[in-house]
């Protein structure tokens, strides 16, 4: 006969077990999802947005086409999540009034600036899908723009309006139209030498185009 210890031993090692192995089971499908992402900025890194199908996702990834829907409604579906995740992942944001000074300010920017910059093959994949995205008339733009918008945007905006009262930045500021047009010259910047190629041409490094704007942004929040 056994014991009711021995049952109530059993009975929490079974229940260790299934919980252990359901927990096993989302890892893996958490590693097949990151797994198809990355495998579609590949794809994306090769050839153009337009022309890749679900069955060359599906391929790439070593699966079929039936599970990757799984995983995943469509093709659009697959490019959101990257963007979302590559957003979330690459670009430092903090909460704004965490930043209390002019140099910590300095620092959230530069840092996030380097992580656009990066020149990795993976960077570039993604920069080439950001402007495929961006050139089309589907929802997926307005998402990443919507993204910066609320994230890096919202930040800057945030704590130059706090510099004006705290700082002695310049008060005459359009704060909307100098964020973007900061943020812009680096990203295009980036674009065109990496993307476009015109490096080939003329050859800018592109960390000192980011320091180079970053104190060209900071000279007019402080003058006077």
């Amino acid at each position: 006969m056994i014991s009711n210890e021995i049952k109530i031993s059993l009975l929490f090692y079974s229940e260790y077990l299934l919980y252990y192995s359901m927990t096993a089971i989302r890892m893996k499908k958490e590693d097949r999802i990151l797994h198809i992402l990355d495998c579609t900025l590949t794809l994306v890194g090769r050839k153009q947005l337009e022309s890749i199908r679900t069955a060359e996702i599906a391929k790439e990834s070593n699966i079929s086409e039936g599970a990757l829907f799984k995983y995943f409604k469509s093709k659009s579906d697959i490019i959101n999540q990257i963007m979302v995740r590559y957003e979330n992942l690459s670009h430092p944001i903090i909460p704004a009034d965490s930043i209390k000074t002019i140099a910590e300010f300095k620092q959230f920017i530069n840092e996030y600036l380097s992580s656009m910059v990066d020149l990795s093959d993976e960077r570039s994949a993604y920069l080439r899908l950001l402007l495929q995205v961006s050139m089309g008339e589907g929802r997926l733009g307005k998402i990443k723009y919507n993204q910066v918008k609320n994230g890096f945007w919202n930040v800057l905006e945030d704590r130059i309006k706090y510099g004006q009262k705290h700082w002695e930045f310049n008060s005459d500021l359009d704060i909307k139209i100098q964020i973007r047009l900061f943020h812009f010259s680096v990203l295009m910047f980036l674009i065109e030498q990496e993307i476009f190629n015109a490096k080939e041409i003329e050859y800018f490094d592109i960390n000192n185009i980011k320091d180079t704007a970053i104190n060209n942004f900071f000279d007019l929040l402080v003058k006077s």
